[in-house]
């Protein structure tokens, strides 16, 4: 019976690290969508910069200012893209760890029933055994 109670401390502890686990994903997956974000913006802020320099002539300091903040934002989006990388590595490992301690509750889980299962059986034998004695003269 004590080896019951001991599967079930472990079974919630593994259920409480696989809820964690979750969480911890989750939050890696906000941070990426975050990231996405981000890199978006830049792009349009891009996208807004050429399209206005696409339009009329602009005067020598406009362009030079434009060619800064076009620099500035290339630098900005392939920093964004490492980041981006680094966080969908990041979130790939969160996932494997989930699912690892989900695959861990899940044996323990498997290791509580069969152990349950054991001691009923037990229990059943016990019980035979004694209607049995009782029965003999």
């Amino acid at each position: 019976m004590a080896a019951t109670g001991d599967l079930a401390k472990r079974l919630k502890r593994a259920e409480r690290l696989t809820a964690v686990q979750e969480q911890m994903r989750r939050a890696a997956e906000w941070q990426l969508a975050a990231i996405r974000r981000d890199a978006d913006a830049v792009e349009q802020d891009r996208a807004a910069l050429l399209s206005a320099l696409g339009g009329d002539s602009h005067g020598h300091l406009f362009l030079e200012a434009a060619n800064r903040r076009l620099r500035a934002l290339a630098s900005r989006a392939t920093e964004l893209e490492q980041v981006a990388a680094r966080q969908t590595d990041a979130v790939r490992e969160q996932g494997l760890a989930q699912k690892r301690a989900e695959l861990g509750a899940e044996r323990v889980g498997d290791l509580l029933r069969r152990e349950r299962e054991r001691v009923e059986g037990i229990e059943r034998l016990d019980g035979l055994a004694q209607r049995m004695d009782a029965s003999l003269p």
